[in-house]
């Protein structure tokens, strides 16, 4: 059975168990020539706007968030969780500034909450460092980690790779999926350090227009995630 909800002239299309998008009655691909399907309609519908504003160019998109979920992490989900598990090795919240007293101050207040967290909710201990060498975690939390990212499908894993990409951190957008932070307070913990150095030196007009931006698509992809599974 087909059910059809026509918006304009693009439609949003129930076939089986998954959406799909029509663009003047042609089915919507992906770059890589596959059919663009959709697990839920909250998702489509996140996706069709995007397509009705044009905003497939946007460097972070829910449209490019889905295409490159079905023609890149389908294709090779096992390495893509295998870089996803590495990136907490240098995740921004495991250094710590102890030569400057005030950002060290946020930090710790900032920081150590979820960190501490980790180890609650995932059993993960998480090491943190003083220097910008990379912190090698224990093996058995590696390892339970990946565990872990492998519950998440290829939509999930490609909402997460894109916050990681926009958080340098790994722990920051776990804490956001399972809603222990919002998506204000993950841009703040990621963006702790400028936004410290804005407080004590005023702020940049052209850096604050980009962390402006990225606060906003942190909150798209949080948007994402929880469509996926609606």
């Amino acid at each position: 059975m087909i059910k059809s909800i026509k918006i304009n002239y693009k439609i949003i299309k129930k076939v089986d168990n998954s959406y799909e998008i029509l663009l003047n009655k042609k089915k919507i691909m992906t770059p890589a020539g596959n059919v663009l399907k959709i697990p839920t309609s909250n998702m489509a519908n996140i996706i069709l706007k995007d397509v009705k504003k044009d905003k497939g160019n946007k460097q972070v998109s829910a449209l490019k968030i889905t295409n490159t979920a079905i023609d890149q992490i389908s294709k090779n989900k096992k390495e893509y969780i295998s870089n996803i598990v590495n990136s907490i090795h240098s995740d921004t919240i495991c250094f710590f500034a102890l030569d400057q007293e005030g950002l060290y101050k946020e930090q710790k207040k900032l920081w150590m909450p979820l960190i501490i967290w980790m180890k609650k909710f995932y059993k993960l201990d998480i090491k943190y460092s003083s220097n910008l060498k990379l912190v090698q975690q224990n093996k058995k939390d590696i390892e339970n980690l990946t565990n872990l990212i492998n519950r998440y499908n290829i939509f999930e894993l490609s909402a997460l790779i894109t916050l990681i990409k926009l958080t340098n951190s790994l722990v920051i957008p776990l804490a956001l999926f399972e809603s222990k932070i919002s998506a204000n307070i993950a841009f703040k913990l990621s963006s702790l350090e400028e936004l410290y150095q804005a407080s004590l030196w005023g702020k940049d007009k052209e850096a604050f227009d980009r962390l402006d931006s990225i606060k906003l698509d942190i909150k798209s992809v949080k948007d994402y995630f929880v469509a996926i599974k609606d």
